[in-house]
């Protein structure tokens, strides 16, 4: 006896297909550092694609960046035996970040990043100086020389986005300045320092500001720029930090007084904007326990504005040294006997991103990595 077929049945129609618009607040909150998840999204389909495209006044990039806030830690800069390294923050295998190509014979050292730039100098044992400012998102490069620069005397650099109101949320490919401190010696013990601004629309240097007596090196770990300044801080080893200022409106140096911030002390910006500083509890930041947050008082001076314990997972593998700090993003770097970590000063969240600490200072580098920065950089490549 013949089997009675089922009944024909309809198919159930298809789900509708999801508004853009839906689409678009999906893809804002995929988090920007992890940059390859924004450019795996502009693979999944043309619609996709072109959305995540839109560098229009109010497009996606635009609303993506804005919704995000400053730009995300992607990396950290550090000079290794004068072959300087970037290596990468991310936990996932996003497209690689590098450094310009070198031979073994270049002697090169880094001295600043921002503004998803990293300024190096190039040829370091040479009389003059020349600088190569590069970007590891697209690898564009530009080499400045200075002039009349002064053989063999110390100096500290600074690299920034020069774009009147500029948000500093996609300087990529726009003008940008070098801030350059030379000190000379004059005689004995005392010495001058002076400043000097490049710019990359005139491609020329300006004239040297006013010369300020300093007593100490120029030797900076790195230059933080807050409201309309950039704070060159200079230490050695059991010495309190000195500081030199830059005023970017007038073309001006002057010295900060730092007595009384501890040793080892790293700027920072403080909780209201201005000029701060981040410490450790031990004078000499061995097994740590606590951070120590510094702003300036208004009568002058500074004083403890807070203090953060250390997480346990991170007390465990016993903290030796704070070494870093990435402006916009309240992340420190901390060497422990087990690596090196990344400390987000408010959410407390702690990352692994190095198996050894192999270096004195690192240049945390910030910037957002979008699918039409990638697109730009495989047609450089081709």
């Amino acid at each position: 006896m013949a089997s009675t077929p089922p009944p024909f049945r309809t198919p159930p129609p298809s789900p509708p297909a999801l508004m853009e618009e839906l689409i678009e607040e999906i893809l804002l909150r995929l988090p920007p550092e992890e940059p390859v998840y924004l450019i795996r999204a502009a693979l999944v389909c043309k619609a996709w694609r072109r959305i995540l495209s839109d560098s229009s006044r109010g497009g996606f990039l635009r609303r993506y960046r804005e919704f995000h806030g400053a730009p995300p830690l992607l990396g950290y800069v550090h000079n290794a035996h004068h072959h300087p390294r970037l290596d990468s923050t991310t936990t996932t295998a996003s497209p690689p970040l590098s450094m310009p190509e070198a031979s073994d014979e270049d002697m090169r050292w880094v001295l600043d990043c921002r503004h998803g730039r990293v300024l190096i100098m190039d040829d370091i044992y040479s009389p003059s100086i020349r600088f190569i400012i590069w970007d590891p998102i697209t690898r564009d490069r530009k080499h400045v020389k200075v002039p009349d620069y002064y053989p063999y005397s110390s100096h500290a650099a600074a690299v920034l986005c020069a774009m009147d109101g500029c948000d500093h949320l996609h300087c990529n490919g726009g003008p940008f300045h070098v801030v350059l401190v030379e000190k000379r010696d004059v005689s004995g013990e005392e010495h001058v320092a002076w400043a000097r601004i490049y710019s990359s629309e005139t491609d020329a240097w300006s004239a040297a500001s006013a010369s300020i007596v300093v007593c100490f090196p120029i030797n900076s770990l790195r230059s933080l720029l807050v409201r309309g300044a950039l704070y060159f801080t200079f230490s050695d080893w059991g010495t309190t930090p000195s500081i030199i200022m830059y005023d970017l409106s007038s073309n001006g140096l002057s010295m900060i007084d730092a007595s009384g911030v501890p040793i080892g002390a790293i700027a920072m910006k403080a909780h209201d904007g201005s000029l701060g500083f981040v410490a450790t509890d031990t004078e000499f930041e061995w097994n740590c326990r606590y951070l120590i947050l510094m702003s300036q008082q208004a009568a002058g001076g500074w004083a403890r504005h807070k203090t953060v314990e250390l997480e346990p997972t991170l007390l465990a593998k016993k903290p030796r040294e704070l070494f870093g700090y990435a402006d916009g993003t309240d992340t420190v770097f901390i060497s422990t006997d087990a690596g090196v970590f990344t400390l987000h000063l408010k959410s407390r969240l702690v990352k692994k991103v190095a198996e050894r600490y192999d270096c004195y200072r690192v240049l945390p580098y910030t910037s957002f990595f979008t699918p039409e920065l990638a697109k730009a950089r495989r047609l450089r490549q081709r």
